[in-house]
């Protein structure tokens, strides 16, 4: 008995140290397997939570057009970022005045800055050569033109390339109009016949919608500059609202600031302007980036301007609360669409066509 009592006790002692020593090496491989971290690739599905998070060279961002998820390479080290600039600039050619245009371009701004890390700021120019000039120039990074004056800057010595053109929905496709319009008690103008004579409101000598299509249109008509006296009102507001005060007896803008954009600030009141001319559809406008920035700010900049800047990718971003109410840029664009240089071809063709020295 005492000898089985005793081989029972080396036994129950050998299992204990067997149990122990097996105890101890799980206490150490365990903590080790579950700090080994998850592998990321570019391409890779991220949660919705993790939304702009980064892990290692990695970021969480989400695009509009797949509707994913997705980690994507960003530039993290000094050295990758070594050749960028300081700063982004961004302008557009004015549509409204200047303190206007920079509050409608708040988020655009802000969500340029999230994707390059940059801080960027918002040229607010006072007239269409503003913002051309100072892209020939290089002080301005990206710009948002109409058709025309886009040509002009390329034309001018810009060495700028489109990025993408707006669009009014998901599926719309880049285009816009140009509207003759004239007061609406105005029973004598029925047709863009009956600009001869008149004071006529132009928006700007760069403008497409303002200038360059309405300039052909009036031609188409028989109608030269010399039937008309011309007064350039700086902006398409600008242009409808001296239009509707008696200023200017007919003239033009872009569609939407005469069917919505006005009306809904309250600036004017619905039928108050008539249209009576409408043009072909026009190329769309443009957003421009400077091609001789660092190849890989540009890629992020398109990347972004194509894939981001519309109203689920800044709903997603949190720079708008709901769909509804959201602006991209300043007019009621829903984002943009990818285009070349050759899409503006038909500009350079009307501008040839009509001959005019400010085409030059």
């Amino acid at each position: 008995m005492n000898i089985f009592k005793r081989e029972g006790s080396m036994v129950r002692r050998h299992s204990v140290r067997l149990i122990t020593a097996a105890a101890l090496a799980l206490s150490v491989s365990f903590p080790m397997a579950t700090l080994a971290a998850p592998s990321v690739k570019a391409g890779d599905t991220c949660a919705k939570t993790s939304l702009n998070k980064t892990s290692g060279t990695f970021k969480c961002t989400y695009s509009s057009v797949t509707k994913k998820y997705t980690w994507v390479t960003v530039a993290t080290t000094t050295a990758s970022r070594a050749d960028w600039p300081k700063k982004l600039i961004i302008g557009a050619v004015p549509s409204e005045n200047a303190a206007s245009m920079t509050l409608r371009y708040q988020n655009f701004v802000k969500l340029m800055s999230q994707a390059t890390g940059l801080p960027v700021e918002f040229y607010a120019a006072t007239d269409y050569a503003g913002v051309i000039e100072a892209q020939v120039a290089g002080r301005v990074d990206m710009a948002f033109y109409g058709p025309f004056s886009y040509v002009l800057a390329k034309a001018r010595g810009a060495k700028i390339d489109p990025i993408g053109a707006a669009i009014p929905s998901a599926t719309g496709k880049p285009g816009y109009y140009s509207y003759g319009i004239t007061n609406a008690s105005r029973s004598d103008i029925k047709s863009i016949k009956d600009f001869k004579g008149k004071n006529v409101c132009f928006v700007d000598a760069a403008s497409t919608s303002g200038f360059l299509y309405p300039t052909a249109g009036l031609l188409a008509n028989g109608i030269s500059s010399s039937d008309y006296t011309s007064t350039f009102a700086g902006g398409h507001d600008s242009s409808v609202l001296s239009i509707e005060r008696g200023t200017c007896d007919v003239g033009f803008a872009y569609d939407d600031m005469v069917d919505s954009l006005l009306i809904d600030q309250g600036k004017l009141a619905k039928g108050a302007v008539k249209t009576v001319w409408k043009s072909e559809v026009i190329a769309g406008a443009p957003m421009a980036v400077r091609v001789d920035l660092p190849k890989d700010l540009v890629e992020i900049i398109r990347t972004t301007v194509l894939e981001k800047a519309n109203v689920p990718g800044f709903v997603a971003a949190g720079l708008c609360a709901t769909a509804t109410d959201c602006r991209i840029i300043e007019d009621k664009s829903w984002g943009f669409t990818k285009v070349v240089d050759s899409y503006y071809d038909g500009i350079r063709q009307v501008c040839e066509a009509t001959r005019s020295t400010k085409c030059r």
